[in-house]
């Protein structure tokens, strides 16, 4: 099977690594200084036991040369896909099944037709929706912490549990499964991906909405009794929206506000990326699930009037 990964970052570095350290090269696919860096030394991964382990898999920004693949793993920034969809074409044949792993809402969620057309959030020219057809997109979940550390080293700090799904039709997934499965990965294929992407964003709106508004950390916000009440009715507005879009999310409050208190168990908030310069995915963390509530007419008058403070602040 050819497998691509998309994205030399935290989830896509780890996919390509766990692939080719069970001896199933995937291409990685990268640019500039990452791609001259993993050339040279390779990707470098270091595990929750602390012992690094060195792979060299295929490093190429030529897709172009690669051709089409049977799966590739898109592992890149929301604010970010456009950019790359160069180098995706080149690598998608007749048969070629694409493995989204991004954070927050994905821009396939609409895709059964039931919510109307692209999101505006995060698709607002329809550029994605109309390059990749729905049929060839497999949805997928990944829950892991990893911090890339540098180009070629990133720190595997724990979760490894991937949930894959098609998102319109009923595609069979499980050879996908078996794939990521040799990788080490707790790969499922289950029924209902929507609610994995609900579930899984529970933990990232919360903490990054509150980590906006107050600058705290998630830990910070996980200890702070004080902030308790406003967590608690963020996450429950996100679970009835989850629910009023039918595909409900399946943790409950105490089990998102308990996860932060763990270091590892979830990514670091929109707050760290802020801080560190880096591209936030504020538009599909925060910004694509009010959208989706406008659509079915759900008021999240909580998180609304956090995200609409946040924003007045940053704008003065």
């Amino acid at each position: 099977m050819k497998v691509a990964v998309i994205g030399a970052g935290a989830v896509g570095g780890l996919i390509a690594a766990r692939l080719t350290a069970a001896g199933l090269p995937a291409s990685l696919v990268a640019r500039r200084r990452t791609l001259d860096t993993l050339r040279r030394d390779g990707l470098t991964v270091e595990g929750p036991s602390g012992r690094p382990v060195t792979v060299r898999p295929e490093v190429t920004d030529d897709t172009l040369a690669l051709g089409p693949q049977d799966v590739v793993v898109l592992a890149v920034p929301a604010p970010l896909l456009t950019d790359v969809l160069d180098l995706l074409l080149p690598l998608l044949g007749p048969k070629t099944r694409l493995v989204p792993m991004v954070g927050g809402v994905p821009w396939w969620y609409p895709a059964d037709g039931s919510l109307g057309g692209p999101l505006k959030a995060i698709d607002p020219k329809g550029l994605l929706s109309d390059a990749i057809p729905a049929d060839r997109i497999v949805g997928a979940v990944a829950r892991v912490a990893v911090e890339r550390r540098t180009p070629g080293y990133l720190r595997h700090l724990g979760g490894l549990r991937l949930a894959l799904g098609p998102v319109a039709g009923q595609e069979d997934v499980k050879d996908l499964a078996a794939l990521f499965g040799a990788g080490g990965f707790n790969a499922l294929a289950v029924p209902d991906i929507r609610a994995e992407v609900w579930t899984a964003l529970l933990a990232p709106f919360a903490f990054g909405l509150l980590g906006l508004a107050t600058g705290k950390t998630a830990q910070e916000i996980a200890h702070d009794d004080a902030l308790q009440p406003s967590f608690a009715a963020v996450v429950e507005e996100l679970l009835a929206l989850s629910a009023a879009l039918g595909h409900p999310a399946t943790a409950k409050v105490e089990d998102v506000w308990t996860m932060a208190q763990h270091p590892g168990r979830i990514r670091p908030a929109l707050r760290a990326d802020v801080v560190a310069g880096r591209r936030a995915e504020i538009e599909a963390v925060l910004d694509a699930p009010l959208e989706l509530a406008k659509r079915v007419g759900l008021s999240l008058p909580t998180a609304t009037g956090l995200l609409t403070a946040v924003r007045a602040e940053t704008q003065q």
